[in-house]
């Protein structure tokens, strides 16, 4: 073998336990939802919601968290957030909202983006559909305004007060419009420990494959039986 050759060899991964040049994929991250079964010191079990049951391992920088039913009141000019959304009834609609979480400012910039998410209930449809996720910063948006100084007479809010609302929503330079319905999911996360791991409680867990090994980056947990949304 030539010099080229060896140091072509040498340049596959080398990952443990893997024969000198031979590739090895790489770890791939997975979503996990469903309900925990069972708890272990260093691991849980969850059944997840197509019927599967997968063995999730805890690492020490395993980061746990709850997740607590919000008000979109909450979401205000500034805040940083992730919403998982289908897309407009037409062209030029702005994507729909299937769901609002409100990042606490410890966790500000996680997953900052707009990317291909995956395939979530939709109760406006027949099944599940085809989401992105939108994580970034609510942006005010700027608009044209008039000044009128009158009395006030009984009235209600266009609609009724019942529409949807536009958040305006900027990463990594881009903004977004996203239309939130009424009566979609608002969540925010809270710090938690591994206490509130427990048989029957919901979750989302972002976890890494790497052969037959699951190892969860973070697992948030429903907070009084809440069902992750997202």
């Amino acid at each position: 073998m030539t010099l080229l050759r060896t140091i072509a060899a040498a340049g596959l991964t080398l990952a443990a336990g893997a024969p000198f040049g031979v590739a090895r994929a790489a770890p791939q991250v997975e979503r996990l939802r469903g309900t925990i079964e069972r708890v272990e010191a260093d691991a849980v079990t969850i059944r997840t919601r197509a019927g599967t049951t997968e063995t999730v391992r805890l690492a020490p920088g395993t980061r746990v968290s709850q997740l607590a039913p919000a008000s979109l009141d909450e979401v205000k000019d500034g805040s940083f957030i992730g919403t998982a959304a289908k897309a407009g009834a037409g062209p030029g609609d702005p994507p729909v909202a299937l769901e609002v979480l409100i990042f606490p400012e410890a966790l500000r910039g996680s997953g900052e983006g707009h990317y291909p998410w995956d395939r979530l209930p939709d109760g406006a449809a027949s099944g599940p559909v085809e989401t992105t996720m939108t994580n970034g910063t609510v942006k005010a948006p700027e608009v044209e305004t008039t000044m009128t100084n009158g009395t006030v007479a009984g009235g209600k809010a266009a609609g009724g007060g019942t529409g949807p609302r536009t958040l305006t929503v900027s990463y990594k330079g881009q903004t977004l419009a996203v239309a939130v319905p009424p009566g979609t999911p608002i969540v925010t996360l809270e710090p938690a420990d591994r206490a509130v791991l427990k048989p029957g409680a919901k979750v989302f867990a972002a976890a890494v494959r790497d052969g037959d090994r699951l190892e969860a980056r973070s697992i948030s947990v429903g907070k009084d039986g809440l069902t992750p949304p997202m």
